[in-house]
């Protein structure tokens, strides 16, 4: 419990990364072909699932293994910046290549600009209050 009072806003957003990770290392491991499509992904042969698997699931895995050792090793604002650089730049790139693919009538996409702009705006949050208050 320490480890969450010493710098909440940094420990709650890292919580929630690794909860959206593992969600997403499950979704993606345990079931690529069913969740792919909703993501306008579709391999076109079963190496195509694999990389769905190890791309999608396994980085998200890693990504949420060391977040969570940063967190329990008292880090909390070391994962919460990789959470930062993470989400900032996939809302950035999304966007900018939205543009340039013409996908912005996809419904994908419509889901997709607007969730990652709140998850970032929300990161971003945490992260001036832990700089702040802590």
């Amino acid at each position: 419990m320490d480890i969450i009072f010493a710098n909440m806003p940094a420990a709650v957003a890292v919580i929630g990364l690794c909860l959206y990770f593992l969600g997403m290392a499950a979704v993606f491991i345990t079931a690529p072909l069913k969740n792919c499509e909703s993501f306008s992904v579709k391999p076109t042969d079963n190496a195509g699932i694999t990389e769905i698997r190890v791309y999608y699931g396994g980085l998200s895995l890693a990504i949420a293994g060391f977040m969570l050792y940063e967190l329990l090793s008292g880090a909390a604002p070391t994962a919460l910046k990789l959470g930062l650089f993470l989400s900032t730049f996939v809302f950035v790139i999304r966007t900018v290549f939205t543009f340039v693919d013409k996908g912005w009538k996809c419904k994908y996409t419509k889901l997709a600009i607007p969730c990652e702009a709140a998850f970032a705006l929300a990161l971003w949050v945490c992260y001036i209050l832990s700089e702040v208050l802590y």
